[in-house]
């Protein structure tokens, strides 16, 4: 298996990124290249397992996954349905891949959006009213909307395989020949426009470290994830909500969920001897959780979390994002 680390680097980028090595500017920089990429809409869906079938789709395929949906929610490989596009407008809902940041937001379903450039080394979307958004934030910074803001719809990245092996029910979309859509090598080097965008970084973490980013309320706050074991579970309160943020190196996916159940506080836990389908449990009931953040034995069996407003990123583009944004700092993590 692939090491984690090694995937979550840019080369050499990762080595001169640093709090010295741009200069903060009186306003953000964009670069625009509205044409760069082409917009995919309401590509026709179909199931995990039958796309998995054909052989299309690799197991370490990267993936955004959305969750608390109808059939288990659903995964967009990022190599086969994102890497050329960017931006998916479909039922499912919005979502923006941005590289050089490394994540994939996801908002509620809407149509009319394309890549549009960059800001503060953040890539920037455009609707069809004109409006500029952050693909990061999902805040309207320029034109009709300004000020407006998206609303997260509960999401992870992972990989292909992980999650087929959880919800092998869930959504995909139909690949035919494998020629129907653009698909493209995820990008492996930053893009010279996001640098050039970028404004002085955040010095207190290395700027390509990948985070948690977890906002809630106005609230937000970075979870490190870099020098962990194969498995964590970090428990915080941010605002006035406890949370519990999972991770887990193979599939180097990392997801917050509040850690009330019910109104009963539950205590999370990494736990060394579970399977890899529920890699988590509660001190509370011993049941084990998944990534999804679902009961799979134990007195909760069946049960969901409730999902916290989250993404997994780099920190030059959370930090740029929300520049008041808090860190969490404890080096131990939450094991039995």
């Amino acid at each position: 298996m692939r090491h984690w680390k090694t995937l979550l680097c840019y080369c050499p980028l990762a080595l001169v990124l640093s709090a010295g090595g741009y200069s903060q500017s009186s306003s953000p920089r964009i670069i625009s290249k509205p044409n760069l990429h082409k917009s995919l809409t309401e590509p026709p869906c179909s199931y995990a397992s039958t796309q998995h079938r054909k052989g299309l789709v690799r197991n370490d395929d990267r993936v955004i996954a959305w969750l608390r949906a109808s059939h288990n929610g659903g995964a967009i490989p990022l190599r086969l349905f994102l890497s050329a596009p960017r931006v998916i407008n479909d039922t499912y809902g919005l979502f923006f891949y941005d590289s050089d940041g490394d994540y994939v937001s996801a908002f509620p379903k809407d149509y009319g959006y394309e890549f549009y450039g960059w800001r503060n080394g953040v890539m920037v979307v455009k609707g069809k009213d004109g409006t500029l958004w952050s693909a990061l934030s999902g805040r309207a910074f320029d034109g009709p909307q300004k000020g407006r803001q998206f609303q997260r719809i509960p999401s992870l990245m992972t990989d292909w395989g992980h999650w087929l092996m959880l919800h092998p029910e869930s959504t995909a979309y139909d690949l035919y020949d494998g020629k129907k859509y653009p698909a493209a090598p995820l990008p492996t080097q930053m893009s010279p426009e996001a640098q050039q965008t970028m404004a002085r970084v955040d010095g207190r973490i290395q700027a390509t470290t990948p985070v948690l980013g977890v906002l809630v309320d106005t609230q937000a706050k970075a979870f490190p994830l870099e020098k962990l074991g194969e498995r964590a579970c970090f428990i915080d309160m941010v605002s006035s909500t406890p949370i519990a943020v999972f991770w887990y190196a193979p599939t180097r996916s990392a997801v917050a969920y509040s850690s009330l159940l019910d109104n009963r506080k539950l205590t999370f836990y990494a736990d060394d001897i579970s399977p890899e389908t529920a890699p988590f449990k509660d001190k509370e009931t011993g049941t084990r959780w998944t990534l999804a953040g679902r009961g799979v034995d134990g007195p909760l069996k069946g049960r969901e979390l409730n999902w916290v407003n989250s993404v997994q990123c780099r920190w030059y583009a959370w930090s740029a994002e929300y520049p008041e944004t808090a860190i969490y700092s404890t080096v131990s993590t939450n094991r039995k």
